[in-house]
């Protein structure tokens, strides 16, 4: 598996399923995303400063993700990871808000709404499973 594969793949996403448990709670929330292909090893999403999610974030950090296609995108393809450490970025939204802008359609109106409020995470997978689709090699990436 390589760094181009992973690059194709992210490119036919901007949303990962986000799966979190505390106290034997699991809970999953789709959120938007960005990535910069010279951090191949790093996710950025967002949330709201004042959420619950926080809490679930700050308690219970070792999350699980997976990309959701865009509408569109043929054969299904995605990326997975499990036991990831959630931690708070310091990068600014103001930071990402570019990217954001070119890679996500309409995220000028989340920004007009809820800019001020969000506050940016990363994840790090240290193995990231790529699937780029029904009848391609699929593999695993380590950083």
């Amino acid at each position: 598996m390589n760094l181009e594969t992973l690059q194709q793949v992210i490119a036919t996403s901007n949303k990962i399923a986000l799966g979190t448990a505390l106290d034997s709670q699991a809970d999953v929330k789709i959120v938007n995303f960005v990535w910069f292909p010279e951090s191949p090893e790093t996710l950025f999403f967002s949330s709201v400063k004042d959420s619950a999610a926080l809490t679930t974030y700050a308690q219970q950090p070792d999350v699980a993700f997976i990309s959701v296609p865009s509408d569109g995108a043929v054969g299904n393809p995605y990326i997975r990871a499990q036991h990831v450490q959630l931690v708070r970025s310091d990068k600014t939204m103001a930071d990402l808000l570019p990217r954001y802008l070119e890679t996500v359609p309409n995220y000028q109106k989340v920004w007009d709404l809820i800019g001020p409020k969000l506050v940016v995470f990363e994840l790090k997978p240290k193995t990231l499973y790529v699937d780029p689709g029904l009848g391609q090699e699929k593999g695993t990436l380590h950083f």
